[in-house]
């Protein structure tokens, strides 16, 4: 990859056509037939909501089967956190596609950058396609285990000649739906309707997820060409040079500042739902695991569930704590850059608004909380004190 390939569409195409997939796509009509396929997406995710939730309080928990409440359980955070992150998406459509025409325009400026500059652009760039590939690895490739290990039980049963019908989520669903579950007709129907609801949510995550840590990177890598560049500017360029450059640097501070607080205001509402969701998921997937090792049963589903758990509120949380610390690599550069040798007063007050304007590090945060590794960790302290906690009652 070189600058002349930097294109949003095209180089992270695994989160854009998972968008498209999906239909969340921000550049999608909202037109007549958007609406009937979003109707169908949301019919099939309530419904599968419904009967996971019918499951857990009429039948697992009433019957002492706390693995299996579990197991669903984790399928109801899934589907309500799929559900909001359709509806950040809808709600913030014009502001997430201005964010993406941002990346567009500072792709299309690293044309004309220096060769070192461009390796800079095209570095994060190529980082931020690694996220999408993370995610297209354990989010299609959690949800493509739920079918494949119910194809392969299938066929072990029919090798056998003990055939049986495994189906996608062994669910116990409301009357008379139960009864006619294991009819060949009925099963293929509830096999299709649960493997359309896997597939949607699996685009959701590989769609969604990436999208802030590419902003992420993106203004990493801007902020560091504004530290090399400020670094540079006072070696060899007289008064009028430094003073235009200063004014460029301070331009482009402002408007990743904006951008940085676009994000903050699309998507805080919505880390601070997936720090909390985080903190049930991984005990509930964990218990799951726990259990069936008991029982002498490996759960490879559970366990790249429990991986994409972790990857979901670790990946924002590592790479906001990366936008902190090139923010404050920012300022360090502002201060070393040698103002102190220009004798120059409005040059030393340009630097002194700088170094005031970049004191706070940008970073992202919800609502209550910054993002950043000190957060995942407390997040993982408390998951590990309801792990404990589910231990200890269900014992």
């Amino acid at each position: 990859m070189d600058a002349t390939d930097l294109n949003f569409e095209e180089m992270f195409k695994i989160a854009t056509v998972s968008m498209r997939l999906n239909r969340s796509h921000p550049s999608i009509a909202r037109d007549r037939r958007w609406k009937i396929q979003f109707s169908v997406i949301m019919m099939i995710t309530f419904s599968c909501f419904l009967f996971l939730s019918y499951s857990i309080f009429c039948h697992d928990i009433k019957f002492g089967k706390f693995a299996e409440a579990s197991k669903n359980g984790t399928m109801v955070i899934v589907s309500l956190t799929i559900t909001l992150k359709y509806i950040v998406l809808l709600h913030h459509q014009e502001s997430i596609k201005e964010l993406i025409n941002i990346m567009e325009r500072d792709y299309a400026a690293a044309q004309d950058f220096c060769n070192e500059d461009k390796e800079i652009v095209v570095q994060y760039a190529k980082r931020g396609v690694t996220v999408c590939k993370f995610w297209l690895v354990f989010g299609f490739g959690t949800s493509a285990i739920f079918p494949i290990k119910a194809f392969v039980l299938m066929g072990y049963y029919y090798w056998k000649g003990e055939f049986v019908l495994v189906p996608l989520f062994d669910l116990t669903y409301p009357q008379p739906i139960e009864d006619y579950k294991d009819v060949t007709i009925f099963f293929w129907l509830l096999f299709i309707f649960t493997f359309s609801f896997d597939v949607y949510a699996s685009s959701m995550y590989v769609g969604f997820d990436p999208m802030v840590p590419i902003f992420m990177l993106h203004t990493c890598g801007q902020l560091d060409l504004l530290s090399r560049h400020i670094s540079t500017l006072f070696v060899s360029a007289n008064k009028e040079e430094i003073e235009d450059g200063l004014k460029k640097i301070i331009s482009k501070q402002q408007d990743l500042c904006k951008l940085v607080d676009r994000v903050k205001k699309n998507f805080s509402i919505l880390y601070e739902y997936n720090m909390k969701a985080t903190t049930f998921l991984l005990p509930l997937t964990t218990f799951q695991i726990v259990e069936d090792l008991r029982d002498k049963r490996i759960n490879v589903e559970f366990i790249s569930f429990f991986v994409g758990c972790i990857l979901h509120f670790f990946m924002p949380c590592y790479y906001s704590d990366l936008l902190m610390e090139k923010s404050e690599k920012f300022r360090q550069a502002i201060y070393s850059c040698g103002w102190e040798k220009q004798p120059d007063r409005r040059i030393r007050q340009i630097v002194l608004f700088m170094i005031t304007r970049a004191r706070i590090p940008l970073g992202i945060t919800t609502v209550f909380y910054e993002i950043n590794l000190d957060t995942f960790a407390e997040m993982c302290r408390q998951s590990y004190g309801i792990l404990n906690l589910m231990n200890a009652a269900w014992e």
